[in-house]
């Protein structure tokens, strides 16, 4: 049986990724002003490429046979429904700023398991550009 502290660890990257603000505005439609969808379709882009890096850590989870739990929206995100996207650019930055350091953190703990620390590294790269992105778009 594997070590299960990087497994543990990989799940917590899967619960915060899974719920994610990210994750939340596919669900909540933020509104934007006028006819360009540009940074609609930006955070569809975002959206995808955590679900991408989710499906991965899965992958890896369930051939390890670890029970997978999945993140839930936090509560406060109901209060985000019907909020234009700039309304919601300093609580994206915010939790993405938090699951960028939950994953340093977890890759942290996971020296000692290759295929484990390349994940998490993927993942914070992709992150850190989600993160940077969305700072741009916030202008």
């Amino acid at each position: 049986m594997t070590d299960p502290t990087p497994n543990a660890r990989l799940n917590a990257a899967v619960a915060a990724l899974s719920g994610s603000l990210v994750q939340f505005t596919g669900d909540c439609e933020p509104w934007i002003a006028g006819d360009d969808e540009t940074e609609i379709a930006a955070l569809a882009l975002f959206r995808r490429r955590q679900q991408l890096q989710i499906a991965r850590i899965i992958d890896l989870l369930e051939r390890r046979d670890w029970t997978i739990e999945f993140g839930r929206y936090p509560t406060e995100f109901t209060d985000l429904h019907f909020l234009s996207l700039q309304d919601l650019y300093p609580r994206l930055i915010a939790n993405e700023q938090a699951i960028v350091d939950g994953l340093i953190s977890a890759a942290d703990g996971c020296d000692d398991d290759e295929p484990a620390a390349e994940l998490l590294a993927d993942a914070l790269e992709e992150e850190r550009r989600t993160l940077e992105e969305l700072q741009t778009l916030s202008g």
